[in-house]
C-alpha cells in the first residue's frame, strides 16, 4: 500500500469524536480511537485552539469549537466560494496583476497570476478584481448556493464554521468540475509552497488540501485578529476535512496547527 493508502487506512482507524466536556471515542472498544483521542487532547489542549473535523461523508468526528453553529468572520476562506461561483457563470477564469501596496496583503505583490496561483497565495488584489468583474449578483449567489457572507470587496466575509467546512468537502467532492478544478489544484499548491505551506512540511509523504485565513477576533480577550486553516487529506479523495481556528494568531500559524494534528494522527495510526 502506498503513503496515501497508509494514511486513508489510518484515518479510518482514528477517527473520533471530542466533546465540549471533554473527548469520548467514537466507539469504546476502539482502541485506535481512545488512543487518538489521548493524542489531541494532550497535544492539543490549548484554549485558544478549536477545531472541527468531518470524516469523507459530513459527519462531524471531531470537534472542540463552542460556537461553531455561529456565523462569523472567517477571512479568506471564503475566497475559493468567490471562485467557483465566478467560474459557473463564465466560460474562464481570467488573469489579473496584482501590484501590491494598499491592493493587497503581500506589499510587493503577486504580479500577474491565474486563478490557480490566486488561491495557493491568497491574493487580495486578484479576488477583489474577480469579485468586480462578477457584479453584484455574484455575492447573493454566493450566499445563496454556499452561505458565505462577502464583505464588500469579496475578499473576505463570514460563514458558519459547520457549514463552511461541508462546503469544502463539497468543493472537493466536485474536483472534477471545470469551475472547481482550478481552485482544488490551487489549494494543492497552498499546502506545498504558498500560504498554507506550514501545513505540508509536517506532511512529507503525501499531499493535502489547504486553504488559509485571518479574520477579526471575536473572542472575549481581544486579540488583533484569529487565524483560520481549512485542510483537506489525502489531496485525491480527501478522508478528512480539518478546519482550524487559533486565537490571536494568523492563519500560517492556523496551517501549521492544523499540519502538526494531522502528522499526530498518522503517528497515532502508524503505531497501533
Amino acid at each position: 500500500m502506498d503513503a496515501i493508502g497508509n494514511f486513508s487506512a489510518r484515518l479510518g482507524l482514528v477517527l473520533l469524536v471530542v466533546t465540549q466536556a471533554g473527548v469520548e471515542p467514537r466507539a469504546a472498544s476502539d482502541l485506535h480511537a481512545q488512543s487518538a483521542a489521548v493524542v489531541l487532547s494532550r497535544q492539543f489542549s490549548d484554549p485558544d485552539l478549536n477545531f472541527i473535523a468531518l470524516d469523507d461523508h459530513g459527519n462531524v468526528v471531531a470537534q472542540r469549537w463552542p460556537d461553531a453553529d455561529k456565523t462569523m468572520g472567517v477571512g479568506s476562506l471564503v475566497k475559493p466560494f468567490v471562485a467557483v461561483t465566478y467560474g459557473r457563470t463564465h466560460s474562464s477564469f481570467p488573469k489579473f496583476h496584482c501590484a501590491g501596496k494598499t491592493t493587497c496583503w503581500l506589499p510587493r505583490g503577486h504580479g500577474t497570476l491565474g486563478m490557480t496561483d490566486a488561491v495557493a497565495f491568497s491574493c487580495n488584489s486578484y479576488f477583489r478584481q474577480l469579485a468586480a468583474a462578477g457584479g453584484p449578483v455574484l455575492a447573493q449567489t454566493v450566499r445563496d448556493r454556499f452561505g458565505v457572507v462577502l464583505d464588500d470587496q469579496g475578499i473576505s466575509g463570514k460563514a458558519v464554521p459547520f457549514s463552511l467546512a461541508h462546503s469544502y468537502l463539497e468543493l472537493a467532492n466536485s474536483k472534477a468540475e471545470r469551475a472547481v478544478a482550478p481552485v482544488i489544484d490551487g489549494m494543492a499548491l497552498s499546502a506545498r509552497r504558498g500560504t498554507g505551506k506550514a501545513v505540508g512540511s509536517h506532511l512529507r509523504n503525501f499531499s493535502v488540501l489547504a486553504k488559509t485565513g485571518t479574520a477579526p477576533c471575536t473572542h472575549g480577550h481581544k486579540a488583533p485578529g484569529d487565524g483560520f486553516a481549512l485542510v483537506m487529506a489525502p489531496a485525491d479523495h480527501p478522508r478528512i476535512v480539518l478546519l482550524v481556528r487559533v486565537h490571536g494568531r494568523p492563519g500560517a500559524t492556523a496551517a501549521d496547527t492544523a499540519g502538526r494534528m494531522l502528522a499526530a494522527i498518522e503517528s497515532d495510526g502508524a503505531s497501533q
